[in-house]
């Protein structure tokens, strides 16, 4: 998908730089026109019909120009539009992912701590049963030792 991002940036880039291309050619050629038209003008009807000719093929040309850019303009928009369309999609299911991670992220660290304080319970019962046991033999011995020297 990140492949995708790049290419449709770099298309983009270059859609960019084609119509700037294209719109300088086109202010070059309206320069042109308007020079045409005024050297028209200027030298009036005695020319005939070669400058004329001229300026309708510039015209044309000039027109096909502006279908152009107007074209590219149009499918720097729609590629806009589906690049901010792909990345909001794109954006939307990896958030998702990513809260999901973050519950069960805290879910295993919440498991972890409530395992370590049941042992640390288990450890702390351990060591009183011992030392309960201990006791308990230490007394039992000592009340054996008390009835031998008793029934001497």
């Amino acid at each position: 998908m990140a492949g995708m991002t790049l290419a449709s940036s770099t298309n983009v880039a270059e859609e960019k730089e084609k119509l700037m291309r294209l719109e300088i050619e086109n202010s070059d050629l309206k320069a042109k026109v308007e020079r045409l038209h005024a050297q028209n003008s200027s030298e009036n009807a005695s020319v005939g019909s070669g400058p004329s000719a001229d300026v309708a093929g510039l015209e044309k040309l000039l027109s096909d120009k502006n279908a152009e850019v107007a074209k590219l303009i149009s499918d720097k928009e729609k590629l806009e539009a589906y690049t901010k369309k792909t990345l909001q999609k794109f954006q939307e299911k990896y958030l998702v992912a990513l809260q999901d991670c973050k519950a069960k992220l805290k879910e295993k660290h919440d498991k972890i701590e409530a395992l370590e304080q049941r042992s640390a319970n288990e450890k702390i019962s351990q060591k009183r049963e011992e030392r309960l046991l201990s006791s308990a033999i230490y007394e039992l011995g000592l009340g054996i030792m008390q009835k031998g020297m008793n029934n001497r």
